[in-house]
């Protein structure tokens, strides 16, 4: 019953706004991704037998179906909206929790300052680093080693972002990060249970550009633990004071058509239950050639509090049959060394498959992809 009220619930939802986008004169657009493909991992349920599926959160973007809007109030003045939803298109279900819009749900005001937006968004973790990864939110990514990363978004938050000549400066507050009690971290609890901050500064020129972020979550009585190796058990994380932070410092390089590009990302967590910390590093490259697009990325992730070290080497190609439709095949290998939790190229998965401690990965998907 449940199922079905969500599929009417988006029914009448793109009805209602599809009507009201044709009598707003092209001020609301629709636009989406449908992304899917098949999926190969070896060395899965902790080092035995391999798996093929077809995955269920991303293939090489994550797929989704949104509107975006605008009303002009005069003097530069605009009023904006986002609402954005994330399906899981091996089974037609809402992603995010099972939320409507779980992507994005934003109303704000935009004008030659900046812009202003409320609701539920992303971070600056995730504005901070779509520049410099090369490969992106994909199946076999950064997400591998880090699963916030694709995923950095917070309920009940307020932002602002301003852009003047090549300079982005941006910051977000959420007063309770997650609205579901089986979050994270549910409701807004005040005493700085559940909230969370972050900001950022970037400078983009035309061939080039390096950004600098923050950002923090704080954990509350209602939090479940925050997860540091993808699959491996958590810490807990039920305390205001209790912190998840992360350092970024990235940038990118064109030369000719080619994009080169590469970061560090710090991460503190200090909680009373234990105090870590882990840094990972990427360097990756981007190379179109006629129709087709290679993309490359070599990371690596050094995690000494849980004696796991991991790089990840990702490649993939990519055919465009149009502007809107591709093809593409991408593989992934992760090392592991250590005797802690392995990471797992299947880490981006709603179900990860992670091979034994020190024991290496393949992972490979061959898919198709269509926006509109």
């Amino acid at each position: 019953m449940r199922h079905r009220f969500h599929i009417a619930s988006i029914v009448l939802t793109v009805g209602l706004l599809s009507a009201f986008a044709a009598q707003a004169q092209n001020n609301v657009a629709l636009f989406g991704v449908i992304d899917t493909g098949i999926e190969y991992v070896n060395h899965a349920s902790q080092g035995s037998g391999s798996v093929i599926r077809i995955p269920t959160l991303s293939g090489s973007v994550p797929s989704r179906l949104g509107f975006r809007g605008a009303e002009s109030l005069g003097n530069g003045l605009d009023a904006v909206f986002v609402l954005e939803n994330g399906f899981a298109p091996d089974q037609g279900g809402n992603l995010q929790g099972g939320r409507l819009f779980g992507r994005q749900s934003t109303l704000g005001l935009r004008g030659a300052w900046g812009h202003i937006d409320i609701g539920r968004q992303w971070t600056t973790t995730f504005r901070a680093i779509i520049d410099a990864d090369v490969i992106g939110p994909a199946v076999f990514s950064l997400a591998s080693l880090d699963s916030y990363l694709p995923n950095a978004r917070v309920d009940n938050s307020v932002s602002y972002y301003g852009t003047f000549g090549g300079l982005t400066i941006g910051g977000v507050y959420s007063l309770g990060r997650d609205a579901s009690p089986a979050g994270n971290c549910g409701g807004e609890q005040g005493n700085r249970a559940c909230t969370s901050w972050s900001a950022l500064v970037k400078y983009n020129a035309a061939q080039w550009g390096v950004t600098g972020a923050f950002e923090e979550i704080r954990g509350g009585s209602s939090a479940t633990p925050i997860i540091v190796v993808p699959g491996a058990a958590g810490i807990a994380f039920n305390h205001s004071g209790d912190k998840d932070q992360r350092y970024h410092l990235n940038g990118y390089v064109k030369i000719n058509q080619t994009k080169i590009g590469g970061g560090w990302l710090y991460r503190n967590i200090a909680t009373d239950a234990r105090n870590l910390h882990t840094n990972l590093y990427y360097l990756g490259a981007s190379v179109p050639v006629q129709n087709m697009t290679f993309d490359g990325q070599i990371s690596y992730m050094d995690n000494p509090s849980y004696d796991s070290k991991a790089t990840l080497f990702v490649l993939r190609a990519t055919y465009a049959f149009s502007k809107r439709t591709a093809a593409y095949l991408s593989t992934g290998y992760i090392h592991n060394r250590g005797n802690g939790p392995a990471y797992s190229v299947s880490a981006s998965s709603m179900t990860v498959h992670a091979p034994n401690p020190g024991q290496s990965q393949i992972g490979a998907i061959i898919g198709l992809r269509h926006a509109f």
